[in-house]
């Protein structure tokens, strides 16, 4: 299993003057160390984001920085780097008849995603390989989380909705 490094950086306070970092949060630098992200995110890539402050305000399309959660997620110390595609009360599911992502029965259109993964692949437990997978209704405290590179990407398609209290930052255009 590929393994998504990210590395802290930098920390600095976003803003200067009478900012007030505590509503908008500081920034930080990570290092995007996989390549579940590309296009978006290359490899090596550094990235600038947003420290949540309080709890996360779920976003679909949001680039959000995680630790995971455990589970089948792992006990990883390093932070992932996934797109929020569904939201709390959202149904998820893949796919439709022209193999695209359903949101609550409608297809959406995902212009960032490059390298799709297959559609017919057997699912397999160990591995996000195939583009397929069944309904997920995500739990309200939770978000669902695709890499926009699905071929190269463990996701929540085989991991499931991760809690919006392991978000800690979402990352800034």
């Amino acid at each position: 299993m590929r393994r998504l490094v990210v590395l802290l950086l930098v920390m600095a306070v976003a803003g200067c003057g009478d900012g007030d970092a505590t509503q908008t949060g500081a920034t930080e630098e990570f290092t995007q160390g996989g390549v579940s992200m590309e296009p978006t995110v290359m490899a090596g890539q550094a990235v600038t984001a947003r420290n949540v402050t309080g709890t996360y305000e779920a976003r679909r399309g949001d680039v959000v920085l995680f630790r995971p959660p455990g589970g089948r997620w792992g006990d990883r110390e390093v932070p992932l780097l996934k797109r929020v595609v569904a939201i709390g009360g959202e149904t998820i599911a893949c796919c439709d008849t022209s193999g695209r992502v359903t949101v609550n029965g409608e297809a959406l259109t995902e212009p960032y995603v490059a390298d799709d993964a297959p559609l017919d692949e057997p699912p397999n437990a160990d591995h996000c390989g195939p583009r397929r997978f069944a309904p997920v209704t995500v739990p309200a405290d939770a978000v669902f989380v695709l890499g926009d590179s699905r071929a190269r990407s463990n996701d929540s398609r085989c991991a499931g909705p991760v809690p919006v209290s392991s978000v800690f930052a979402v990352m800034v255009d």
